[in-house]
């Protein structure tokens, strides 16, 4: 399942950048002021949006691009930050609720006892980890937090710290999505993919250390 989401993405920026050069669309700035113009309601939908995402396991770099594209980069990333850890602290309280035997049979027990392991290292720094690599999924690992040792407190701290690099590299990306070819697209672009083979590598270290598997 993350391959195939992965794919994906990749494959929506694809189709992006060839209906930006066949397709006279609108720019950045008029598709915000279409944002703006919804008032108030806009930012806070975005954010449900974001925080029922998250729960739903939906991909959660297609809405953080988009919220560079639709709020700008910095307003966007907040949002989005804010909403993915409502969404995980969602999921984190479901996953405590249902029990271990419930996420085992949701997740994996191999991706359970991964967990497990890193958490039980430091809470706040595995949280942390955790966010910034693919190592598991974004919700399998919100839902699996919650029957775990980590406290809410240390989870949502951890959370929303280790999303902002990702986020706002997507943020950026989402805001120059519409002007592929300039120096900041190129720019985006290539601080995601490298922020994602990082992340890769980072991850399989981080996993052999605990002696788990994804």
């Amino acid at each position: 399942m993350r391959d195939v989401r992965a794919i994906a993405l990749v494959a929506l920026v694809v189709a992006l950048v060839v209906i930006s050069f066949v397709v006279d669309l609108p720019g950045g700035d008029e598709i915000r002021s279409w944002v703006h113009g919804a008032g108030a309601w806009a930012p806070v939908a975005f954010l449900l949006l974001c925080a029922g995402g998250t729960a739903a396991f939906f991909p959660k770099p297609v809405l953080a691009t988009a919220s560079g594209l639709l709020f700008g980069v910095l307003p966007g990333a907040a949002l989005a930050i804010a909403g993915f850890t409502a969404g995980a602290l969602i999921s984190f309280g479901i996953g405590r609720l249902l029990g271990r035997e419930a996420m085992e049979r949701r997740i994996g027990g191999s991706r359970l006892r991964t967990l497990d392991e890193v958490f039980a290292k430091n809470g706040l720094a595995a949280t942390l980890v955790l966010r910034l690599l693919p190592v598991i999924p974004f919700a399998a690992s919100n839902y699996g937090a919650g029957v775990t040792a980590v406290r809410p407190a240390l989870f949502a701290l951890g959370t929303a710290l280790g999303l902002v690099p990702t986020t706002l590299v997507a943020a950026l990306l989402g805001d120059a999505v519409l002007d592929f070819g300039s120096p900041r697209s190129i720019a985006a672009l290539a601080a995601w993919l490298v922020l994602g083979a990082v992340g890769v590598l980072w991850g399989r270290n981080l996993l052999r250390r605990v002696g788990g598997t994804a």
